[in-house]
Formats: structure tokens, sequence, C-alpha cells
């Protein structure tokens, strides 16, 4: 790489941070909270009002049969009272039209809905629509603060390893090559190869700094092929100097790609859009994250990525 493109690439670079990272690896399922007090359409105001009261919540959601039918809100009983409605059954005042979140899609979604509908806490439910969590915006900050003290607690423990190491105890063989099968619609498995990947940079002391970037590209490419293509395979490979990933699925392609490289150019479906994961391509961030980038692609074939992170910042 010529200095010409590495002060560029420089000048051009996002400071990817810890919690970048991690926030790319949530999802709702992760922080949500599963125990979640409900009303049943039939209860009345007052029994909302008790249940809000007793459980110092703000917001109560209404199922029947274990499908979200409805909330109520705290201004929802605070109007009732107003009007001496607060006998009133939930069903004749509750808001049926809800704003939910699903289990498998990503944290970053769930707080992009929060902060656009001004809610705090938003119901979670499956794929079939059934009732099963909330999330709020202290169940992200609490896992958050966790996961960093299982990375700081990690940190610790490499630093006792190396000292073990230098002192003659058997460090693990390093793998020169990986490669990973990653299929269509997989979200499951979203995230499955950058941590892995995160962990061999990890055994080879490369810095935090260096490894968030690497993590965060490699996540972006993976849900790339698990939402724009019918799958793939991505191969990572360990040099001294730098870590290379190339990425190759099996179409349908990509009919522009100058266009495909600009910021929230997507060819999700609505449904994948609703999911939060279909906003944009990720292409645009890949190539921040990374010192060299190249992207091959024409309609109706496959597309190949291949990117390279420099191990010295």
């Amino acid at each position: 790489m010529s200095n010409s493109t590495f002060e560029a690439f420089k000048k051009g670079k996002q400071n990817i941070s810890i919690v970048n990272e991690l926030m790319y690896q949530l999802k709702v399922l992760d922080v949500m909270t599963r125990n979640v007090w409900t009303a049943s359409p039939g209860q009345t105001l007052r029994d909302v009002q008790h249940i809000m009261r007793d459980k110092k919540i703000s917001g109560v959601p209404v199922s029947k049969d274990k499908k979200l039918v409805g909330i109520v809100s705290l201004d929802d009983i605070i109007r009732a009272l107003d009007f001496g409605e607060i006998d009133k059954p939930v069903k004749e005042k509750m808001t049926r039209k809800v704003q939910t979140i699903e289990e498998h899609v990503s944290v970053i979604k769930a707080i992009d809905e929060m902060e656009k509908s001004g809610f705090g806490r938003l119901p979670v439910i499956d794929r079939n629509g059934f009732l099963v969590g909330i999330i709020t915006h202290w169940d992200i900050v609490r896992k958050l603060i966790i996961m960093l003290q299982d990375v700081a607690l990690e940190a610790e423990k490499r630093e006792r390893s190396f000292h073990d190491h230098s002192h003659g105890t058997e460090e693990q063989p390093e793998v020169a090559k990986l490669e990973f099968i990653v299929e269509k619609d997989d979200f499951e498995n979203a995230g499955v190869a950058s941590s892995t990947i995160k962990k061999q940079l990890q055994n080879r002391n490369v810095s935090p700094a260096v490894i968030r970037r690497v993590a965060v590209a490699m996540y972006e490419t993976e849900i790339n092929i698990i939402i724009h293509s019918l799958g793939g395979k991505m191969t990572v490979e360990f040099y001294p100097e730098f870590v290379r990933i190339t990425a190759i699925d099996k179409g349908p392609g990509i009919e522009n790609v100058e266009k495909a490289m600009t910021e929230g150019f997507s060819t999700a479906t609505a449904k994948i859009r609703e999911m939060g994961f279909g906003a944009g391509m990720g292409l645009p961030n890949i190539k921040r994250c990374v010192d060299q980038f190249k992207i091959t692609s024409e309609a109706g074939k496959s597309t190949e990525i291949v990117f390279e992170v420099m191990f010295e910042e």
C-alpha cells in the first residue's frame, strides 16, 4: 500500500469504539426482559393502574392467548382518572396499534425505533406474533455494562496468559486460514464468523482497535450475504502484518456497484427493512473500517469482496 493511499485511508477511517463493536453483536433477545407483566382485554383500567403501581412500570402490554393485542400507557391511566373511566374494560381504552420489535433483530434497530417513536419500552414478539418480552433503554445499558466487564476480565486473563507464556507456558497453535459458510436468511448465526476471527486476532495479540475494525467489517459482510444474496462463503487468511478477508456469494449480483457504495442504498425487501437489517448494504462502512477494499460484481453473477486490515495502526 502506497503512502498516499495510507494517508487517504487514515483521514477517512472511522474510530470504531468497543461499544460500537459490542452493539453489532447484540440481538433484542439477548437483552430483553422475559418476565413481562401483562393485562387481559377484560380487566379494568384500575387493575392496570395497580399493576403499574406495584411493579413500578409505565406501560402494560395487553395480551390474549399469548398474542399482543394492545397496550395501556401511564398517560391512558391518567386520562381515565381525569374522565372517571378508570373502571372501564381495558379493551375499550387500550391502544390497539402497538409499536413492537421482533426478538431476532439487531439491538441497533430497537434503539432506532424507540428514538423515532418516543417510547421508552417496546414489546418484543417472536416470528409468530407471540409476546415474548419487553425491551427498554436500561435493558440495553445493563447488558453493555456486563459485556464491558467481560471484556475487562478477558483482557486481564490475556495479560496473565502472556506473562505465563513468557515463563515457558505453551501457547495454543494459531490457524493460518479459516473458512465460513454463510447461508441465506440465517440471522440466527449472524456474527459467528466475526466473533471467531476476533478470538483468533486476540490470540495474536493484535491491538483492540484493529480487532474492532475487523469485527465490524466482517459482521457487515456476513449480513450482506445473509440478506442480499443466495448464500456464500467467507475466507479469512492471516499474515504476519495483516489479515485478508474474501467473501464470495452465489448471486444474484449487483447491477450498479457504484450506487451500492453509497450510504443507504439497499436491495433488501420491505420485510428485511422492518427487521432493521436493510437500511443499507453496509459497503461504505466496510470500506471505512479497512485498509484495502475491492468489490467485483455484476447483475446475474456472484459478488466478490476482498478487504485487508493491517495489524499496525
